[in-house]
């Protein structure tokens, strides 16, 4: 596969494109407010060439804590150092502060790369 991988941050967004990565990993996510929440977060995006590859989100304070979410690669583009490299990018930008994150099954050792360790003194309360 011949890539030409770029990292854009807080670029412009496209519903579509978004929806369509998010349904490449079966996530469920709804077409109407997804850039909202895209301008409501700091991102990173991955593209190979003009395609939409990937992306993460973060929300933070910019001194304490950050939030990272949606850690998403496409799957034919997983297991080539892109997902981590998205989220060096977070990493990097928010250095300092306390980084979280929320994990999907099966996930938890592609953080443990990242450098994240598991704590058992958090908690949430899920959408209905």
């Amino acid at each position: 596969m011949n890539m030409n991988i770029k990292y854009i941050k807080n670029g412009d967004i496209n519903a579509e494109e978004i929806i369509d990565v998010f349904t490449s990993v079966d996530w469920c996510k709804e077409q109407e407010n997804i850039c909202e929440a895209f301008k409501n977060s700091f991102y990173v995006i991955a593209y190979d060439g003009e395609k939409m590859i990937g992306f993460t989100r973060a929300l933070s304070d910019g001194y304490y804590y950050t939030a990272i979410y949606d850690v998403i690669v496409r799957p034919d583009y997983q297991n080539l150092g892109i997902g981590k490299k998205l989220v060096e990018r977070i990493l990097e930008e928010f250095k300092g502060t306390y980084f979280f994150i929320s994990y999907t099954k099966g996930k938890k050792g592609f953080y443990e790369k990242c450098g994240f360790e598991k704590i058992n003194n958090s908690m949430w309360i899920p959408r209905n």
